[in-house]
């Protein structure tokens, strides 16, 4: 019994090492376990509060198994098919190049405004903020829409007309050009022609104030000073005074007097044919552009362009027929389509018409010219090509003779002469003189401008017929 009981004492101490190696391994292997975490976070009182490590890859193969997931949410049934977000407007901007980051990332986000101010070439002032404020989660800001927005705010100032000593701020001469320039101011009134130009400058805006490419710029808004509606006293003269700036127009043709035009007017897409002043053709020679319009109309069948086919069907009618005012040779200004409106005896009394005699005013210089074409409602101040190189040489269709509102277009509704056809120039020189003096007639410093024929009527060559020769006739003999 002895021997035996000393051999299970020894056996047992054999085994002592064997068991503690276990359970120092086990203990070293619980290191790599999320317990001891959790343990520690018991001891700290802390349990509950911090979320657990991710699991690692040598964690996913061990033998312990992860504890029981908790019970999901319910889902709101709305956001198991959200609708997809979709955009209130869509504009461009201009972009936006923001500084580098520092070195290191920051640790939040900054609270405040990046300002960035950009002038753009075509007058529109853009201040750019990008703000950022504190919101909640990713997962519910992106719901909202309010938590990434754009937001253009577009302030503008709407001028009122000029009057008086207003207006001469714009050209300060005009009470030279004029002696009885304060007299005709006490008797002017502005027009309601005037109100409506700016409010069809606003619509338009407002339609497009989400293109901001499309809006009109600064100077396309501020391009009219006044519309003043004047009675002479003395001669109960009407006149209808704009100040505006000047751009250039070069429109028009009249197979009549210039049967040949360039190429690059023949094929190009945005010169007009035609005016509002028109008339017969005065000869058969064709008009230089019915041929490309005529191919421009194959096109557009070709291709089932329904809008290009009506417009070039129009206008097709009308060069065959009527030849037009040519913007390269003829004085004439344009007027906005605005002043059509209004039905009363008082607008019919001020509105122009193609046709009437109209005196232009520069600095001392005054123009003579006819109203030759009418433009679009939200736009005044627009000339010939061959009145704006009378008064700066160098304008030209990207280059316009005066772009400050310092241009009086002085309109005499009502003058036109019965029968339209080609300016006849030294009528109208004479015509302008006569409306003038009118007015109270022009100052000693006023210089007035006379325009000459620069393309006289090409008229039709006779046909010569061929006469066929008959025998001649022997003379009746007389009976003594």
């Amino acid at each position: 019994m002895s021997l035996s009981r000393h051999k299970n004492q020894k056996k047992n101490r054999s085994l002592v090492p064997l068991g503690l190696l276990a359970v120092l391994g086990i203990g070293a292997g619980s290191l790599y376990t999320p317990y001891p975490e959790r343990l520690v976070q018991a001891l700290r009182g802390n349990s509950g509060k911090t979320a657990p490590a991710q699991p690692t890859l040598e964690q996913e193969q061990t033998d312990i198994a992860p504890p029981p997931p908790s019970e999901p949410e319910p889902i709101p049934a709305e956001t198991l098919t959200p609708k997809p977000w979709q955009p209130t407007s869509s504009f461009s901007m201009a972009e936006i190049h923001l500084p580098p980051f520092p070195p290191a990332l920051p640790e939040r986000v900054e609270i405040g405004n990046f300002e960035h101010i950009n002038s753009m070439d075509k007058g529109i002032n853009i201040q750019s903020n990008v703000n950022f404020s504190e919101g909640t989660t990713a997962s519910a800001d992106r719901k909202k829409r309010s938590a990434y927005q754009v937001k253009v705010s577009l302030e503008l100032m709407t001028p009122h007309a000029a009057q008086g000593e207003e207006l001469l701020s714009a050209n300060p001469s005009l009470n030279k050009v004029f002696p009885a320039y304060q007299r005709l101011m006490e008797h002017a009134k502005v027009s309601s022609w005037f109100n409506a130009l700016y409010l069809h400058k606003q619509n338009r805006i407002r339609k497009n104030a989400c293109t901001l490419s499309r809006l009109l710029d600064r100077h396309n808004y501020y391009d009219t000073d006044t519309i003043l509606e004047i009675t002479a006293p003395e001669s109960n003269r009407n006149a209808l005074w704009i100040q505006a700036d000047m751009d250039v127009v070069s429109d028009g043709s009249d197979g009549d007097r210039l049967p040949d035009m360039p190429k690059k007017i023949k094929e190009s897409e945005f010169y007009q044919p035609s005016t509002s002043y028109k008339w017969r053709k005065k000869t058969k020679r064709p008009n230089p552009l019915l041929l490309a319009w005529q191919e421009r109309l194959k096109k557009y069948k070709e291709n089932n362009n329904q809008e290009g086919i009506k417009k070039a069907e129009h206008i097709i009618g009308d060069l065959r027929i009527f030849s037009f005012l040519l913007a390269e040779y003829d004085s004439f200004i344009v007027v906005p389509l605005t002043v059509n409106e209004g039905t009363t005896e008082h607008h019919k009394k001020f509105r122009p018409v193609a046709g009437d005699y109209a005196a232009v005013v520069v600095g001392n210089k005054v123009y003579p010219a006819i109203v030759g074409d009418f433009g679009p409602k939200f736009k005044t101040g627009e000339a010939s090509l061959r009145l704006c190189k009378a008064i700066n040489e160098k304008a030209g269709v990207y280059n316009r003779p005066v772009s400050d509102l310092s241009v009086s277009y002085i309109i005499f509704p009502g003058t036109k002469e019965p029968e339209n056809g080609p300016i006849d120039y030294d009528k109208l020189n004479t015509r302008c003189k006569e409306l003038l003096n009118d007015l109270g007639g022009l100052g000693q410093e006023a210089e007035f401008v006379e325009m000459k024929e620069l393309l006289p009527l090409l008229l039709d060559e006779p046909k010569q017929e061929k006469k066929e020769q008959k025998p001649a006739q022997q003379a009746p003999q007389t009976q003594a």
